[in-house]
């Protein structure tokens, strides 16, 4: 029998969804307002039809994947195949797919963390052993990724490799340089590369890079993608994958099998989010204000000496470290005496057990008002 675990995160934000007295910066979803009105209008209209009543094919509807590749391909610069394109139960149900195409049991994943926890019991339920790996450290200089580490954790078991760039937890982008250095080295080893991002437009400083190009060119590097971030719909349930051809024929067959297709109406919205492009920046503006309102009211924290964070250049979230070698109790003390979720660190792996995170993707009201509750607890006591 397997030996999963649900993450901590997905307790305390059940504990928070309780009672209202709670506030909540642990799940990782975007609160700013919910799902922009004008897809809500367009869905309304296929609610009266029967256009989401019936099965689509297991790859994702048609014209969407069409519409994705279209909108990739202008944005990259490049010539994108639609039939690379599947349509997934959110990103981290087109990582299951992928997963359960690749693995074998006993195969080695590498997890450079902190990082994102749901991606280990994807592993394990694929009959696979996740490894994590301390790769990414802070330093009064900022996060920094160590390629070093990586390439002494291989072994002659290691098949695949999952990393979330922009970073969850840690608000860390990788550079040009290093995804070429990490793309070429995994390709020469025959080690598929699979980055998860979601946070794509969510990059408040330096330049991004995605590896969406390079999956034209290189057979071991898949990206995956949502509309749960970039358009606050993280309860309508729609990712998606961009594979290398020789696998897009695999992955559609896993996924008929595992979920027969994505979420239909799911994937309606998805299409209107596409056709009306300009709302992700509306997203992207009010969790960016989020970040500046949060760092301004922690400013406190810090100077008392009970917290050190680097500012976040990407993505939602911001690790906060905390005097604790393990900060799980002082998480849960938070939440039962000031009423306020957070994450403990241990949930990302090796590196992150002193850490907090802390999503700021949320309406400035719940963000002043969850930092003060934060900050009477930490200070006063």
């Amino acid at each position: 029998m397997l030996n999963l675990h649900i993450p901590e995160y997905k307790r305390i934000e059940l504990i928070a969804k309780s009672s209202p007295e709670y506030i909540s910066f642990a799940q990782g979803a975007v609160r700013v307002g919910g799902t922009p009105p004008e897809i809500k209008a367009d869905v309304s209209v296929i609610l009266k039809s029967d256009q989401a009543d019936y099965y689509e094919p297991a790859a994702g509807i048609p014209m969407l994947r069409k519409k994705l590749a279209a909108e990739l391909s202008e944005k990259f610069s490049i010539n994108l195949n639609w039939e690379q394109i599947i349509i997934t139960h959110g990103a981290i149900g087109g990582i299951t797919t992928i997963c359960l195409a690749l693995l074998n049991p006993g195969d080695e994943v590498l997890l450079p963390s902190p990082t994102y926890p749901s991606y280990a019991n994807v592993i394990r339920f694929c009959r696979a052993e996740p490894k994590f790996i301390y790769a990414f450290h802070e330093d009064d200089k900022g996060w920094h990724f160590s390629f070093d580490v990586l390439k002494r954790s291989v072994t002659p078991k290691t098949r695949v490799m999952i990393i979330s760039n922009p970073s969850n937890p840690c608000g860390f982008c990788l550079g040009k340089q290093q995804l070429d250095q990490l793309m070429a080295w995994c390709e020469e080893r025959g080690i598929f590369l699979i980055v998860d991002e979601v946070y794509d437009h969510f990059i408040y400083e330096g330049e991004y890079h995605s590896v969406t190009p390079r999956v034209l060119t290189h057979r071991y590097v898949l990206r995956t993608g949502s509309f749960s971030k970039d358009y606050a719909m993280s309860g309508w349930r729609v990712g998606f994958i961009v594979a290398p051809e020789h696998l897009v024929p695999l992955l559609k067959t896993i996924q008929d099998g595992a979920l027969c297709c994505a979420s239909v109406v799911g994937q309606f919205a998805a299409y209107s989010a596409l056709e009306q492009k300009h709302l992700v920046q509306r997203q992207v503006d009010l969790v960016r204000l989020g970040r500046e309102i949060a760092s301004e009211m922690l400013k406190p924290l810090i100077e008392a000496g009970v917290l050190t964070y680097t500012k976040p250049q990407a993505g939602i979230f911001m690790f906060l470290k905390t005097n604790e070698p393990n900060s799980e109790d002082l998480v849960n003390r938070i939440l039962e005496e000031a009423k306020v979720a957070l994450v403990p660190g241990k949930d990302f792996g090796l590196g992150g057990e002193a850490y907090i995170r802390l999503c700021f993707a949320r309406e400035e009201a719940k963000i002043v008002e969850g930092i003060k509750r934060i900050q009477k607890f930490m200070i006063q006591g």
